[in-house]
């Protein structure tokens, strides 16, 4: 079986391994936490952690499906950021009556869920629901969506390639002849990848990764993520999931896979 540590006993475990980590896994919930502090509950576990991933010069690894929903996120979060900007007093954003009033009820949902301790982020569906509202292009004195769309988010290569060097990230080619196949023991397969989804009901992203994991040569992955930290305490092998100290006590901990009675 596989086992979850908190990240406060993160020195402890990496002593412990022999040979010393070539690297580790990381998912797209810690990326996120350690990208934007005061936003995610584990903003500052994220911050420890990449600092002692760092004393110990064990380098960051993800996939390109993490990396896309990293990207995703930070989509979410700019076009949030801009929508609720258009309410100020003074912003320099001309916009209808009828989009205001959704942009202040969307304004009440986001409270709702940063009071929850939730991501205050828009859905894709309010999104969707948003830019439905706005004209495409700039016309009678509104601006359209084309128009704040490229503004906002029109340079979100160079962004994306700022925050990855940031943190510092390595991305694993896992298919054609340039791929990272020396940190693989065996081949992935799709056939895998749908036990382990049916296994604990684990959304693809996450089963991608944990598959990843457990025909890697990395001992750990660190997350953020309840379901990760499930999947892999259900799967007999000796990975291991870092995290968050207060995921840890409060929904980790007493989780009992032995064999039932």
């Amino acid at each position: 079986m596989g086992k979850v540590i908190p990240f406060s006993q993160i020195d402890l475990y990496l002593n412990s391994i022999h040979p010393k980590a070539q690297g580790c896994l990381v998912d797209t919930n810690f990326l996120f936490a350690a990208m934007y502090k005061g936003v995610h509950l584990f903003s500052e576990d994220a911050e420890f952690l990449f600092e002692k991933l760092a004393l110990y010069n064990i380098p960051v690894y993800t996939t390109i499906t993490t990396r896309s929903e990293l990207l995703d996120l930070e989509r979410r979060i700019i076009i949030t950021e801009a929508l609720m900007g258009m309410l100020a007093p003074h912003s320099k954003w001309r916009i209808s009556n009828e989009v205001a009033k959704k942009l202040k009820a969307h304004k009440t949902w986001i409270d709702q869920e940063a009071n929850a301790g939730r991501l205050p982020l828009l859905t894709d569906y309010r999104i969707k629901q948003t830019k439905e509202l706005f004209i495409p292009v700039r016309a009678s004195g509104k601006n359209g969506w084309l128009e704040i769309c490229d503004e906002v988010l029109g340079n979100l290569n160079e962004r994306m390639a700022f925050i990855e060097k940031g943190l510092g990230l390595n991305y694993l080619r896992l298919r054609g002849e340039d791929s990272d196949a020396r940190f693989l023991n065996e081949p992935l397969s799709w056939s895998k990848m749908h036990s382990l989804l049916g296994k604990t009901c684990l959304s693809s992203s996450d089963a991608m990764l944990l598959n990843v994991l457990n025909h890697s040569i990395f001992p750990f992955i660190v997350s953020g993520d309840y379901d990760i930290a499930y999947g892999v305490l259900a799967e007999p092998s000796e990975k291991t999931a870092i995290i968050p100290d207060q995921l840890y006590k409060n929904k980790v901990k007493n989780l009992n896979f032995g064999k039932s009675s």
